[in-house]
C-alpha cells in the first residue's frame, strides 16, 4: 500500500493508493498518517478461525 501526505490548493489529504482522505488542516492529516503507520506496523495475530489458511500462516497451537 502506498501512503502519502498531499497538500493541493491549500487542502490536505492522506492518499492511500487510489483513495484520498480529506482533512481540515495539515496537523489533522499528519496525526492520522502517524496513527495509520503505527497500526500497520503493529503486530497482528490471525484468529483461530483462520484454519483454512496455509500452515505457514496459522498460529501455533
Amino acid at each position: 500500500m502506498r501512503i502519502q501526505l498531499l497538500t493541493i490548493d491549500g487542502h490536505c489529504y492522506v492518499q492511500l493508493d487510489e483513495w484520498r482522505v480529506p482533512f481540515h488542516d495539515e496537523r489533522q492529516a499528519r496525526d492520522y498518517l502517524a496513527r495509520l503507520e503505527q497500526r500497520i506496523a503493529a503486530p497482528h495475530v490471525l484468529p483461530a478461525s483462520a484454519s483454512h489458511l496455509s500452515p505457514k500462516l496459522r498460529r501455533p497451537a
